[in-house]
């Protein structure tokens, strides 16, 4: 309507003004995307069961390994409560029994396994029942035992060494010190030596599962019976009767007290074992089912959405074809003259002031973008000084991003750091430690080369927490670690495994290399002077890498070695 060149005008545009097209190009690609949203609608509640299904496995897994984390502490509370007689042990087994077997009691509301899974479930109750009484019997037994020590064997012991002193000294002072007085004394001495003997047994039999010691008494308590028989006639008779008394009696307490002994530690060392291993056999086989069902059910949605996906892929691609070719006619109209405004605005944007020439075969939207490019053309001068300003505040923006980028790039790697490092000692912890070990041992196997592993850990570390504080034993942590740090070679790696032990692995190096190393560090260490602590000193287990040994061995050997060195007298290096 503005230009006298003519060009040729599309089909569409000749019928329909431009409104009409766009709009009918509108209502197509609408008619596309509900095609697609109904395909995901339908796809999202096929994946959303699915996904229900695996949930509901995952939880129940989840609940059988939460279920043997708490038997393994239960079983560790209730060994806490026969070393020590803790009172918190109790509560904590207490505490665990009741979480354990909501936990379990829910899942078999809930169905969070199949019906084939069930039966091992009321299983796992039945023998969390089973220890839990077993633990509260024996928790009674050992106030029994703890009751008759008190009531019925400490008072005559008490009178029995309250006795021997008076008959010592009255032999002691006598006019005459002939050799029948001597063999007196020393008959008496020898009294009080097994009576200790007696004492040191029965204190610890409330705190030992071992009932050798108290067991053989039999022999103190014959020995003593002896000795009394061979006491001079010069010793008062009623005060030996009495001594002999209070002996027998404190020896038919010692049977019961065995018998009861012996009930008790079969409680704790055979029955609650047994119901232990029972159902972390029994979790075991449950969590494999529930892993099986699991992976089954992973394979299934899998397949079930892939043939779901290829489906609608297919009956997109129809529509979008049918959609396409209806919708391409009125597109390359629409397209057409918008090309012509775009390369009329284009030259305006870049300074143009040439005449405006657009045509349009109806008074439409293109005759009102032809009168928009004839202000645009005037306002032309403005709007680049517009878009200078822009760019101006554009370049300051980027600027600032830029800035921010750099920042959060620099805490990322921080936090990198604090994942791979021991919060209280500074180095690497067990995370990063597990890491470096699976790369070195890969390394050194791949290559033929040697690698050494220490296990280090720090003599009597829990009487120092006991005797001074955990500050105290956190302090000694700190300053140990600094100390190996600063012995270590460039190329060995020091980090924390966990409480007070250590790991150092050592590359290229061969296990006698590594125990001249770990020599002088355990002879650095024995010479530190430590506040309020005083001398501390390790026990190191080396071992060397074989040529197709795993990771878990090799551990395990440093470990072992470790423990021998603990075993022959702590402060010592021992190469496994």
């Amino acid at each position: 309507m503005f230009s006298p060149e003519r060009n040729p005008v599309p089909l569409a545009a000749r019928w329909l003004p431009l409104r009409q097209r766009v709009a009918a190009t509108v209502y197509l690609t609408l008619l596309l995307a509900l095609l697609f949203g109904v395909g995901a609608v339908w796809m999202a509640q096929m994946t959303r069961s699915q996904a229900n299904e695996l949930v509901r496995l995952a939880d129940a897994s989840k609940a059988v390994r939460g279920f043997r984390t708490n038997v393994d502490k239960m079983q560790f509370a209730a060994y806490r409560f026969v070393a020590a007689n803790h009172g918190s042990a109790v509560a904590q087994v207490s505490r665990l029994y009741s979480a354990t077997r909501a936990s379990l009691t829910d899942c078999l509301a809930t169905r969070c396994v199949d019906a084939s899974a069930e039966g091992r479930i009321e299983a796992l109750l039945d023998g969390l029942d089973r220890f839990y009484k077993a633990f509260n019997e024996a928790v009674a037994q050992r106030s029994v035992l703890s009751s008759i020590i008190d009531q019925r064997f400490k008072p005559n012991l008490a009178f029995v060494r309250q006795e021997l002193p008076a008959l010592v000294q009255t032999e002691s002072s006598g006019a005459r010190a002939d050799s029948a007085q001597a063999l007196d004394a020393v008959s008496l001495r020898a009294i009080q030596r097994h009576l200790l003997a007696v004492e040191e047994a029965t204190n610890s039999l409330l705190y030992s599962a071992n009932l050798q010691s108290y067991s053989g008494l039999a022999i103190d308590f014959e020995c003593e019976r002896g000795h009394l028989a061979r006491l001079s006639p010069s010793v008062s008779e009623a005060s030996v009767a009495a001594i002999r008394t209070a002996l027998e009696q404190m020896e038919r307490v010692w049977g019961a007290l065995l018998q009861r002994a012996r009930g008790y530690l079969f409680l704790v060392n055979v029955v609650m074992a047994a119901d232990a291993h029972e159902m972390q056999v029994i979790a075991g086989q449950l969590e494999q089912q529930i892993e099986t069902a699991l992976v089954d059910a992973h394979r299934g949605t899998d397949s079930k959405l892939f043939g779901f996906a290829s489906a609608l892929i297919l009956l997109l691609l129809l529509g979008s074809l049918a959609v396409f070719a209806l919708g391409r006619a009125m597109a390359t109209s629409v397209t057409q003259q918008l090309r012509a405004l775009t390369q009329t605005f284009n030259d305006l944007a870049a300074g143009s002031r040439a005449p405006i020439r657009i045509q349009s075969p109806h008074n439409d939207e293109i005759g009102e973008l032809a009168l928009a490019a004839a202000r645009f053309r005037d306002a032309n001068a403005e709007i680049h000084d517009l878009l200078a300003r822009y760019q101006t505040l554009n370049e300051a923006l980027e600027s600032k991003v830029a800035e921010r980028t750099f920042a959060l790039e620099e805490s990322n790697r921080q936090l990198e750091r604090l994942a791979h490092t021991d919060r209280l000692t500074g180095v690497l912890n067990r995370r990063a430690l597990e890491q470096l070990l699976e790369d070195e041992v890969k390394r050194s196997q791949r290559y033929g080369r040697p690698f050494s592993l220490m296990y280090l850990d720090i003599d009597h570390f829990k009487e120092i927490n006991d005797r001074h504080g955990h500050e105290v034993g956190d302090a000694v942590l700190i300053r140990i670690a600094r100390e190996l740090g600063a012995m270590l070679r460039a190329h060995d790696r020091l980090g924390r495994w966990g409480g007070e032990e250590f790991l150092i692995l050592c590359s290229e190096t061969t296990g006698e290399d590594a125990r001249s190393l770990a020599e002088r560090i355990r002879a650095q260490v024995e010479q530190l002077q430590l506040e309020s602590i005083g001398q501390v000193t390790l026990s190191i287990g080396i071992a060397s890498l074989a040529p197709t040994q795993t990771v878990e061995r090799l551990l395990a050997e440093a470990d072992q070695a470790m423990y021998r060195a603990k075993s022959l007298g702590r402060n010592r290096c021992v190469l496994a």
